[in-house]
Order: structure tokens, then sequence, then C-alpha cells
């Protein structure tokens, strides 16, 4: 019986593509406002965000949100908090 190595490569998902991956886990130069809105825009089609300092685990408790603790960022996934 022979053998042979198989090599799988992923199939691309094509576009959208955005300019900053969002799960990407490299730390980065902090990201301006219109970029973070950008990705908050492409990713949820709002722009409801906000830097980890400027909110409280009681004002994340109510708000469904995406956590970036590596840029530090938070991502609302509805546009208005509750």
């Amino acid at each position: 019986m022979d053998e042979f190595e198989v090599e799988w490569i992923p199939e691309d998902t094509g576009a959208p593509y955005t300019e900053v991956d969002m799960t990407s886990t490299e730390p980065e130069a902090e990201l301006t406002t219109s970029q973070i809105d950008r990705i908050c825009k492409n990713k949820y089609g709002h722009t409801n965000w906000v830097r980890m300092g400027r909110i409280t685990p009681i004002e994340l408790a109510g708000n469904p949100h995406f956590l970036d603790s590596v840029r530090g960022i938070v991502f609302f996934k509805k546009p208005h908090r509750v």
C-alpha cells in the first residue's frame, strides 16, 4: 500500500474584506475613531462602540456586545445601549 500526503488548503470565503480584521490577536497601534466606526459599521450596521476605560461592568451587563480585549474596544450588537 502506497502512502501519500494530502495538503489541505482552506477555501477563500470571498468579499467583503475589511481594512482591519476584528479577529486578529496581534496588538497594533491605537485605532482612530474613524477606523473603529468603519469596523463597527461593517460588522453590525451601526457605529455604537466605546473604549473599555469609558464603560463600567454594570453598563455592559444589559447590553449584548463583542469585547475586543486586545484593542480595548467594546462593540455593541445593538445600535443603542439599553
